[in-house]
């Protein structure tokens, strides 16, 4: 069971000068380079995160059953839905959410993951969202284009767009207090679809309340992306090779831009 003791709440050394306690980075143990690049990225921008990651990928059923059973005692995982890498990603998100409540550090907490580019306005965009009160979620950054051009509140100065529909990608989000109260009240509790899906909005029980930030301040690394950490996957057909890449080269195209110009100025 080696694979599932990660420093599940582990520092990760960015600099000493500021060390933001409700900052988690998703990264797993065996992602040397992954961890590399974010480093580097924290350095630069003089900060410290909380280090949180569940490998699930070499395990076999009954192993993720029990350590799921263990950690999470109050959460049913549709085993028949879910994959075992999709699993250890749910436990990866809920680790963190779960450190976040056992402190006192205010009324947000930051997740990011380990394929991601953060902006040069990625500090002064987390800073600002930890005070706002309107959503439960706010994505720092989606491939998603369905965002509302007229659905949109500003706080210190960041703008936070409402979604038409629902967001995919869990790069990085702001995630309140109080929602994670709820999501974790909620009973029965089944998970049953993936981390993204639920934070989206695409589940039906505790949905939250989801906008996300224009200009976005987390990007995907095109190259580390590539390689996906919670393969192999289900069944399910969001999850098929072909379906991704299709969905990524309509985003990536101009007839995309013009669809969503379209869509979102309703």
């Amino acid at each position: 069971m080696s694979a599932l003791t990660p420093s599940t709440v582990a520092n990760l050394r960015g600099d000493s000068r500021s060390f933001n306690p409700r900052l988690f980075l998703v990264n797993l143990d065996s992602a040397d380079e992954r961890r590399a690049h974010m480093l580097a990225q924290l350095q630069t921008h003089h900060l410290r995160a909380h280090r949180v990651g569940i490998d699930c990928r070499s395990l076999s059923r009954q192993q993720i059953s029990v350590a799921a059973a263990r950690r999470f005692p109050q959460i049913e995982f549709a085993f028949d839905l879910l994959s075992g890498p999709e699993i250890g990603c749910w436990m990866s998100h809920l680790s963190a959410w779960t450190a976040f409540l056992s402190s006192e550090a205010g009324d947000a907490c930051v997740v990011v993951e380990d394929d991601v580019v953060l902006e040069p306005d990625f500090v002064r965009t987390i800073e600002a969202l930890e005070a706002q009160a309107s959503y439960d979620v706010v994505f720092l950054g989606t491939s998603s284009k369905n965002l509302s051009a007229r659905r949109r509140t500003a706080v210190n100065g960041v703008w936070m767009h409402e979604p038409k529909g629902a967001i995919y990608n869990t790069w990085g989000y702001v995630l309140r207090r109080e929602y994670l109260h709820r999501f974790f009240a909620a009973r029965p509790l089944r998970l049953a679809v993936p981390v993204d899906h639920v934070l989206g909005g695409r589940a039906a029980t505790t949905r939250p309340r989801v906008a996300v930030v224009q200009p976005i301040v987390v990007r995907e690394e095109p190259r580390l992306s590539r390689a996906s950490q919670i393969a192999p996957h289900t069944w399910r057909i969001d999850r098929w090779r072909v379906v991704e890449q299709t969905r990524r080269r309509f985003l990536a195209s101009r007839v995309s831009d013009w669809f969503y110009a379209w869509v979102n100025s309703f």
